[in-house]
This record gives structure tokens, C-alpha cells and sequence, in this order.
């Protein structure tokens, strides 16, 4: 398996069932050793060339200009910024003594973020003068918060003032400054500004939303792709006449300030840098790591620079993909580490040997559902997988001990032979308990039951005040088990309300052409409520037995033309019927009688046993009861 294809595993296992994009990249000694994007924009694939908004790692940016005209001799960190601003003006008169050190360590004391304009959806000539005309507006109506200098707290306005003190120097509009300076000499050719983006490198777009445009440039407003990212986080490992070696090793000294002796958070800052010695708990990095971190209404970013490794590794998502991209990095780095090298950073568990995941790895059955096992490095991950594509995670995160798996609360997990079967333990407050069997292949599916792979089935004998019938049991698909041979899943649906993610589903092997049986045989919990589908035909249609309730296949069932309790027959069976026109109102259900209404999904999506306002639905199926 590629790299790239074991580190979007790790990542796919966190992101939600709907998600716009994830993107990342992973640099050592200047070589791309992976790089891909995950994902969508704007109804198309992603790729590595789709631009995210990094938002405040654009800092360091920032802080890359500024040191840069710095050694020019064109600006002076200790300088008030006043200087280079003459139309900067406060009524708080301690804004004279902000330098631009401590603009760039967080200690400058002014409010934090103009908001105004901070980003919209389309940029007109001009905008950019008239944004710091606001940002001047917004200053003159703000006081200060506390002496400059006096402690660091997180600020977006000291690096608004450092951008627009880089063009007044430069005498170049600030995009146009670090195309020209930073990012061309680098080749990061997708990295800019929202006002100088390159249209060769589309900028990615969550869901329906507009495009997010940064005005705030020096403090938020670089976009880039996660390749040219990493060209920049390499430029700090590196000797480059972009900047120099002096100018490097003072934004990595430790510059935050606080006047709490306690506080260890505020004292990490460097110069643009989030933290200048930044430490995973779970990944040993080496010393000097530089972290930056940034985040937009769209966008969560994260880069890493690992000199111990040589290393610069970035990531951005958009917001819906709802991974924490500041565990997800670090282990992203190790298990590329691992691979490529064979060097272990993992800190508090042994690595899993690869002989360990052939023989234990796989699926593992419960009597409601597929559970899967997920290795990276040395956690494990146990999920829940469904056959409509719905993954919740079961156990998170368990650390191998070497024989055994522990989680965070102290529980401990382990897998077992017996037979020719694998079972998964846990225990639970002094209890350990046999909790799933290892799938494992059987004869192949015979035509017959390879016909019925697919096929969905709806109950005909569902009765007036039945409750199950609405919770669980609403509608049957054979589904096949991934990877396994001569197995299937006898999945049944529930309701709209829960979406599909509780669904109940056991998994069978055949007996015959007709008949199967549940193929766990695992003590305690592990293998109660046993399905046993049985099929056979009447008049030509097929129907199941499985569960106590009696399934007719869909394919037979009538289209609906809006018949009536009153004008259908008296059957032993409910008369179940295919939506195929859009139905608006339901028929009047008498006393005694039920009238239930599934989606195509089989989700049940009103019953009026339970009564309230029901949806118009365009397809699906109606029975009466």
C-alpha cells in the first residue's frame, strides 16, 4: 500500500459521512515524501492544487517580510510602529510606545481583531486602501488593554499594523511584497493573498458557501496549498538568501511574555510562532518544534517545522470535516516516519507488528451490527460500520502494550483463538467479557443468494400498535460483507428520526439456496439475538422470514394510484404499495388501522401510530395496516 493511501485511512476514519475537503502534505530534507487532498470543491474532486485559507499561520508570513526589511536596515523590531505608521493614531497615548516586536509576540496591547471587512465574498479594486482606512477608524475609537510590552495575549490587530508598515516600506501593496519576496524565490507559487491570488490554483469551497476572502492579509489571509506550505515551513530548516539564519533563530526564541509565574502557554510565543518548543503528548518530535496554527469561518490549518527530523508538514480542512487537525498532524508525521524510515516516535505504546495486524486485523461481528479494527502505529480503533455507509467509532484509541490494548480510562482489550475462531475481549469494571468473533470466510455465495445481494424487502404482517416495527425492524436489504467470502448482512432499517446509524444488521451464512443462519457463536452478550433468514415463494414472489416478521421483496410490490383503507380488500397482510408519484396528503386512517410510510431507503419516514405532521415524499413505499 502507497504512503499516501495508509495516511488517508487514518484521516478518513475521523471524517464525518458528509465533508467538503482535507488537505495535507508531508516535507523531509526538502523532498515531498506525500501529499494529497480528500475530497470536494464546488461538486468536483479536490486536489493537491486546490488553495485552503490558512488563516493565522499567514503570521509567520508576516513576521518573514517584516525580518526581511529588517535586515535591509529598513526597519527595526524595537522601533515604535508609529514610525513606519505617521497616520497611526490612538486616544490611548500608550499606543506611541507599541514596537513591532511587540507586534509580533502577541504583547502589543491593542483590542485584537478589526472585524469589519475581515473577509467577504469578492474583492473589488481599491478595497485594500479602504480596509485600512477602517482599520485606522477602528484604532482611533479603541483603547488599549494594558502597557506594550507588559504580557502576550493573542492578537490579530499588532500583525495588521506589521502588514501595512511592510508596504509603507516597501512601497509595495503587501500581496504584492510576498509574491515578489517570499513565495516566488520559494516556489510556492499557489501561496498568496486573497487581493493576488493565483487563478492557476482554484481556492477550495465548502459546501454551498461563497468563496471566503481575507482581507486581513499579514494576520489571516494567505492561501495556499499544502505542497507550497511545506516549501515555506522547509524554508526554516534550511540556509535560503530569502531569510537569513539570524533573522530565523529570533523568531524561535522564546519572546512571550507574562506576568504570572505560573503561566507556561503565554512564555511559548516566538516571533509569528505559536509555540517555539512545541511537544506532543503521544509523538516525540525532538527539541525546537515550531508550531503555527490558524483558523478562518472555512478553514482549520496546522504547520509543523521538526528539525530533529528535517521535516515541515502541513494540513488544512474545511470546517465540516470536523477532525482535530492538532492530534491528527503529529500522527500523520509518525506513521510516515515509520514507514519510510522505520523510526518509531510513538511515546506511550509499543509500535503494533505487522504480524499482529494480519492475524487480529479485520472484521468482527456483534449481533446488531460490523465492527472494523483500524491500526496506526501504536493505537488501535475499533468502528462501527454500516451497510448504508455510516461509521461511528466504538473504541478509540487504545494503546498496545505489546500482548493487550489499554484504554485511557484503564480498560484493558486483547484478542484470543479458539478454534478456528478469533474473539475480541474487554473488560469492564473487573469483568472480562468475550465481545465480538472475527469474521472469517465460508463456501462461496451461491447464484442464487448472489441474485439477492442488493435486494431490499418490506414487512406485509406488521400489526396496529407493534413498536418494534418502528424502531427497528421497518425494511430488510441483503447486503454483502466486504472482503469476506460467503457472507452477507441481513440489514434491517429504522427510522428517519435516527438516520440510519442505529441500524440493526446480523451476519449470515447459507445453508441452502433458501436458508441461513447467524454465524457468530460467542458467549455472554456476544452472539444474542440470532436472525435466521428463510426464504421462499408464493405466486411467484419471494418473501423472507427472518426476525418473527414476514418481508415480501420490493420489486413485486404494486405502484400506489391513491387507494383507500375503505376501498381495499380484508387481508391476512398489509397491502404495500411503490410511491411512484409524488404524495402529498395520505388517505384518512380509521380506528383500529395504521398507515406507515418508507423512503427508498426503507427508513420509515411517518406512522401515524405515532401520529404528527407528515412530509410530502417524492418515491418510496406505503402500507396500509
Amino acid at each position: 500500500m502507497k504512503l499516501n493511501e495508509k495516511l488517508n485511512e487514518i484521516i478518513k476514519l475521523g471524517l464525518p459521512k458528509e465533508y467538503t475537503a482535507i488537505s495535507y502534505a508531508i516535507m523531509v530534507d526538502g523532498e515531498i515524501w506525500c501529499a494529497d487532498t480528500i475530497g470536494t470543491s464546488e461538486g468536483k474532486p479536490a486536489t493537491t492544487d486546490h488553495t485552503f485559507n490558512v488563516g493565522s499561520i499567514s503570521k509567520i508570513f508576516c513576521t518573514t517580510a517584516v525580518m526581511q526589511l529588517v535586515e535591509q536596515g529598513k526597519m527595526d523590531l524595537d522601533e515604535p510602529i508609529c514610525t513606519y505608521l505617521p497616520d497611526f493614531w490612538m486616544p490611548d497615548a500608550r499606543y506611541k510606545e507599541i514596537t513591532l516586536r511587540h507586534c509580533l509576540n502577541h504583547s502589543c496591547a491593542l483590542p485584537g481583531t478589526q472585524w469589519k471587512n475581515f473577509c467577504t465574498s469578492e474583492i473589488q479594486e481599491g478595497d485594500i486602501e479602504a480596509y485600512y482606512r477602517e482599520v485606522y477608524n477602528y484604532l482611533a475609537h479603541s483603547w488599549m488593554k494594558a502597557e506594550p510590552g507588559e504580557y502576550s495575549v493573542y492578537c490579530n490587530d499588532g500583525f495588521t499594523l506589521a502588514e501595512m508598515a511592510v508596504a509603507a516600506v516597501s512601497g509595495q501593496p503587501f500581496c504584492e511584497y510576498c509574491e515578489e519576496h517570499i513565495t516566488r524565490p520559494l516556489g510556492a507559487h499557489s501561496t498568496r493573498t486573497a487581493f493576488y491570488r493565483n487563478p492557476d490554483y482554484p481556492l477550495t469551497i465548502q459546501n454551498t458557501k461563497p468563496s471566503e476572502l481575507i482581507w486581513i492579509q499579514g494576520c489571516g489571509g494567505i492561501t495556499t496549498n499544502m505542497i507550497d506550505l511545506c516549501k515555506f515551513g522547509n524554508l526554516f530548516l534550511t540556509d535560503s538568501p530569502v531569510l537569513s539564519k539570524a533573522s530565523k533563530a529570533e523568531m524561535a526564541k522564546h519572546q512571550g511574555i507574562s506576568f504570572l509565574p505560573e503561566d507556561t502557554a503565554s512564555t511559548c510565543y516566538g516571533l509569528g510562532w505559536d509555540q517555539v518548543a512545541f511537544k506532543d503528548p503521544d509523538i516525540e518530535m525532538g527539541e525546537g518544534v515550531l508550531m503555527k496554527g490558524g483558523g478562518t469561518f472555512q478553514f482549520i490549518s496546522r504547520l509543523l517545522v521538526i528539525p530533529e527530523y528535517n521535516a515541515a508538514v502541513a494540513m488544512s480542512r474545511t470546517i465540516d470535516c470536523k477532525v482535530d487537525v492538532a492530534l491528527l498532524l503529529p500522527r500523520l508525521f509518525a506513521a510516515a516516519m515509520l514507514e519510510k524510515k522505520g523510526i518509531s516516535l510513538y511515546k506511550r505504546g509499543e509500535v503494533i507488528p505487522q504480524s499482529f495486524k494480519d492475524k487480529f486485523g479485520g472484521t468482527y461481528l456483534v449481533p446488531s451490527g460490523v465492527y472494523n479494527t483500524h491500526f496506526d502505529g501504536d493505537t488501535m480503533t475499533v468502528t462501527h460500520d454500516n451497510a448504508l455507509g455510516d461509521r461511528t467509532k466504538v473504541y478509540k484509541d487504545l494503546r498496545f502494550t505489546g500482548e493487550q490494548f489499554v484504554s485511557a480510562d484503564g480498560e484493558h482489550y486483547f484478542f484470543k483463538e479458539h478454534g478456528e475462531d478469533i474473539y475480541f475481549f474487554e473488560t469492564f469494571r473487573g469483568r472480562t467479557i468475550p465481545a465480538a468473533t472475527k469474521a472469517r470466510d465460508r463456501a462461496p455465495l451461491s447464484d442464487v443468494w448472489k441474485a439477492r445481494l442488493g435486494k431490499k424487502y418490506l414487512p406485509v404482517d406488521n400489526t396496529f400498535r407493534d413498536i418494534v416495527s418502528n424502531e427497528m425492524m421497518c425494511g430488510l436489504t441483503i447486503a454483502p460483507l466486504a472482503g469476506y467470502e460467503g457472507l452477507f448482512i441481513a440489514a434491517f432499517s429504522d427510522n428517519v428520526k435516527s438516520g440510519g446509524g442505529d441500524r440493526f444488521e446480523s451476519c449470515c451464512a447459507p445453508i441452502d439456496d433458501d436458508h441461513a443462519e447467524s454465524v457468530m457463536r460467542t458467549p455472554s452478550n456476544g452472539s444474542r439475538d440470532a436472525f435466521h433468514p428463510w426464504f421462499e415463494h408464493r405466486d411467484g414472489v419471494e418473501y423472507c422470514v427472518v426476525g418473527s416478521y414476514l418481508f415480501r421483496d420490493v420489486d413485486s410490490l404494486p405502484e400506489y394510484k391513491g387507494e383507500t383503507f375503505d376501498c381495499l380488500p380484508e387481508s391476512d397482510f398489509n397491502h404495500v404499495f411503490r410511491i411512484t408519484e409524488a404524495l402529498n396528503t395520505l388517505p384518512q386512517v380509521p380506528a383500529g388501522r395504521r398507515l406507515m410510510v418508507r423512503n427508498q431507503d426503507l427508513l420509515l419516514v411517518y406512522d401515524s401510530m405515532l401520529g404528527g405532521d407528515f412530509k410530502p415524499v417524492k418515491d418510496g413505499f406505503i402500507s396500509f395496516v
